[in-house]
């Protein structure tokens, strides 16, 4: 909420947030389980992203407010790629190295997945993707 605020003076003050679970107690399968679920929330927003940035493409040229909620849906796209393939990096704290502990055949695809999206939202951006999509 506060990142919200802060925009609209000119600057985003914003935390990231990190849940820390206590792996005594939990079996690699739990905690892998639990840790894809981040990375998978990502994937999901962001397809629920691209679905209504292409409800909304061909209403974006009669009005303001289409086009702003084309240009979030779009943005919202991108971000939860990236989110979701930074999350999958196998690196100490991140969720990736407890999925791959867990299942690597699970990080693989999950990883695959979320960095083919990554790339191309990076490339294509997302309306000339919703193009390749619709035929147009």
């Amino acid at each position: 909420m506060i990142a919200v605020v802060s925009s609209f003076f000119g600057f985003v003050f914003a935390s990231p947030g990190s849940l820390h679970i206590s792996p005594e107690n939990l079996s690699d399968e739990i905690n892998g389980k639990i840790s894809i679920a981040g990375p998978m929330a990502n994937i999901g927003l962001a397809l629920i992203f691209i679905a209504i940035a292409a409800l909304i493409y061909l209403l974006k040229i009669h009005s303001n407010i289409f086009h702003l909620i084309y240009l979030i849906s779009a943005v919202g796209f991108s971000v939860n790629c990236f989110l979701a393939t930074f999350n999958l990096f196998p690196i100490y704290s991140l969720d990736g190295t407890k999925v791959l502990k867990w299942n690597a055949g699970i990080w693989i695809v999950a990883i695959a997945i979320a960095g083919i999206m990554m790339m191309m939202a990076m490339t294509i951006d997302a309306e000339n993707m919703l193009m390749l999509i619709m035929g147009a």
